[in-house]
């Protein structure tokens, strides 16, 4: 390698490196809030579920054959 491939080479190094730190910087912050928010969700109070949420609640309506 010549001299200038190497100056080149070392210009671009430390931007190369601080750009792959704050890449895992982001992620970490990002693994690290989803595990505050489960964490915190599964604390939380759930239900009341209903027993049949899937129900056609306009059953009867339909049922008259006017559309």
């Amino acid at each position: 390698m010549t001299s200038e491939t190497i100056v080149l080479i070392g210009c671009f190094l430390p931007l190369v490196i601080i750009y792959i730190v704050m890449k895992l910087a982001v992620w970490v912050s990002a693994v690290n809030s989803e595990q505050n928010y489960v964490r915190e969700e599964s604390t939380k109070p759930h239900g009341p579920y209903l027993a049949d949420a899937y129900a056609d609640v306009d059953e009867e309506e339909e049922s008259d054959g006017d559309f």
